[in-house]
């Protein structure tokens, strides 16, 4: 069985003068990674390095990595290692390392990033890794909120919600409870439709 984590955890630890700080991040899609890290880059924005690595899909289908300056081999290849050994997917690991002026070499570098991520994983709620879908949709004004309640009942979360004349959303939600999901929308034929574009 595969895991990810609940939400948003991180650790930090010093070696030899360095602080390596360890951000994980539930990773549902994919598609999130690049917002995730501009968004870490922002708040680490004074970090020597953020490297980084993330694992997707229940089968582990996407798998990267990146050094992000320190020399090959060194941060990303151990962060992913890390996460591998933990079962872990769906979930972006990024350490933010501040430089303290000692060097570490290879092995100690190695070392430092594998345990950073580890102690973040140790503070982590893991919980069972599901396949998510995506549903683009609209409704009228009056059907939101009923709407809103009855996709949260059945695990659905809401994002990305604009209101002009009607309201568009996007609603993610586990595999398993796509037949809830149709019930749901075929019991509000004329108040709510797919938004296919």
């Amino acid at each position: 069985m595969l895991y990810t984590i609940e939400k948003k955890t991180d650790s930090e630890i010093k070696i030899k003068r360095s602080r390596f700080v360890a951000v994980l991040y539930p990773l549902p899609y994919v598609e999130e990674v690049k917002d995730i890290l501009n968004e870490h880059y922002r708040l680490f924005s004074d970090a020597t390095h953020n490297c980084y690595a993330y694992i997707h899909g229940l089968n582990r289908e996407i798998i990267y990595y990146s050094d992000a300056g320190e020399p090959t081999g060194t941060a990303g290849k151990p962060i992913l290692n890390t996460l591998l050994r933990n079962d872990l997917t769906n979930i972006l690991a990024v350490v933010s390392r501040y430089f303290g002026g000692i060097k570490l070499g290879v092995k100690g570098l190695i070392a430092a990033y594998s345990e950073a991520v580890e102690q973040a994983i140790l503070k982590s709620n893991l919980i069972e890794a599901k396949l998510l879908i995506s549903f683009p949709l609209v409704c009228d004004y009056a059907s939101f909120e009923y709407l809103k309640h009855s996709f949260q009942a059945i695990g659905g979360e809401i994002k990305q919600v604009i209101w002009s004349e009607e309201v568009s959303f996007i609603l993610n939600l586990p595999a398993e409870q796509e037949k809830e999901f149709r019930k749901i929308i075929d019991g509000n034929k004329h108040k709510i439709r797919l938004n296919y574009q």
